[in-house]
């Protein structure tokens, strides 16, 4: 290698790490800026918002298949409430057949 490739080399070599210590300063600036934590933060927020819209624009596709849903839900979770109330019902309308069985006999017993 003659001097004056050796001297072109180190040109070059002094060029590149000027691009080099540029980019490395901005990349510490724009961390500085916004560390990685907040980085973090903000990304997992903006996909939230992203799938909340498309969630939301689904939902406004299939009305009737969210509404079964809901309705499936509070089913489920109503279920012990909605149960004792039809068992109330059913036991109801049992003590009026047994009541109305029990005065039967005691209307014949009145007519003879």
């Amino acid at each position: 290698m003659t001097e004056q490739e050796v001297l072109e080399a180190k040109r070059l070599r002094r060029a590149a790490r000027k691009v080099f210590d540029a980019q490395k300063d901005l990349i510490s600036a724009d961390l500085g800026a916004a560390g990685i934590g907040k980085r973090v933060i903000t990304r997992i927020a903006e996909d939230g918002r992203l799938m909340a819209e498309t969630a939301i624009d689904a939902a406004d596709r299939h009305r009737s298949l969210v509404g079964a849903g809901v309705l499936a839900l509070t089913g489920f979770f109503l279920r012990k409430p909605l149960m004792a109330f039809a068992a109330s019902i059913m036991s109801g309308d049992q003590a009026e057949d047994d009541s109305v069985e029990a005065s039967e006999p005691e209307r014949e017993t009145e007519e003879a």
